[in-house]
């Protein structure tokens, strides 16, 4: 069975276009943290849309590369196309799996939203580092998917996270693994760990609307696993769209926690 609880393809793509308009200033500032310099070496491990991976083509500049990597032929394709699009010539997409990468000497490693939902993040997170040079960078953004709220209560947002949580659960992921993420970085022998932890909550916009999409992405899923019928599905989307559509109503994504730290240098112990 797929590790991935949340529906790919055009569908998949059209989800993480919301996702991506909602950390874009998220992530900017991540990279700006961290630092890509013009010219580095830079891996998008589970790149999905590539919608970072363009960013870091952006960042490296001609004469750097970066390359995207996902599971999801579909979603590789529109990433493709979409770098076509955008004349990013120093940019590629492979289809394959984060656990079975070969070693490189990337300056930079990103993974966002993948290690929650692998069955073995530590080790899939050690197959990420060995593709980093010594001294290079790796950078993780990933949920703590509990600490998502809203205002004023609802009991469809309440069951919408619940379900997400058990279904990722049940694909052999971690909804909730972002507060670990700093001792995934140091078991897999990264040094200078850094924190920052970010959650976009809005009244309108794609903040708010992705609890609606995400819930419609997983639907598949949760019928296949019978945590819900196909109409209590119905009307908790249904509920949704109607508290999004108000716009006395706020409601956030989940929380986001974003580490990063620099692999051994050479000779260091």
């Amino acid at each position: 069975m797929s590790t991935y609880a949340i529906e790919g393809g055009e569908a998949g793509k059209q989800r993480l276009d919301v996702l991506a308009a909602v950390m874009e200033p998220y992530t900017a500032w991540l990279l700006d943290t961290v630092g890509v310099a013009r010219g580095s070496r830079c891996i998008d491990v589970g790149c999905g849309g590539g919608h970072v991976s363009r960013e870091l083509a952006r960042r490296v500049g001609p004469d750097g590369r970066v390359i995207g990597i996902d599971l999801d032929p579909d979603v590789v394709a529109l990433a493709r196309a979409d770098a076509r699009r955008e004349g990013l010539t120093n940019l590629g997409f492979e289809v394959g799996d984060a656990a079975a990468l070969d070693a490189g000497d990337n300056d930079v490693a990103y993974c966002r939203f993948l290690l929650s939902h692998v069955p073995r993040p530590g080790e899939v997170l050690e197959t990420i580092t060995a593709t980093v040079r010594p001294g290079g960078a790796v950078i993780l953004e990933d949920t703590h998917f509990a600490a998502s709220f809203c205002y004023p209560e609802s009991a469809a947002y309440q069951r919408s996270v619940q379900l997400y949580r058990e279904i990722v659960s049940r694909f052999g992921g971690n909804a909730d693994i972002g507060p670990g993420l700093p001792e995934h970085l140091r078991l897999a022998g990264v040094k200078d760990i850094g924190l920052d932890v970010c959650q976009p909550a809005a009244l309108s916009g794609p903040a708010k609307l992705m609890t609606v999409v995400t819930l419609e992405r997983i639907a598949w899923s949760v019928i296949g696993e019978r945590l819900a019928t196909p109409d209590e599905l119905d009307s908790l989307v249904t509920a949704l769209r109607d508290y999004y559509e108000d716009p006395t109503t706020l409601m956030s994504i989940p929380r986001i926690i974003r580490a990063w730290g620099r692999t051994r240098p050479a000779g260091s112990k």
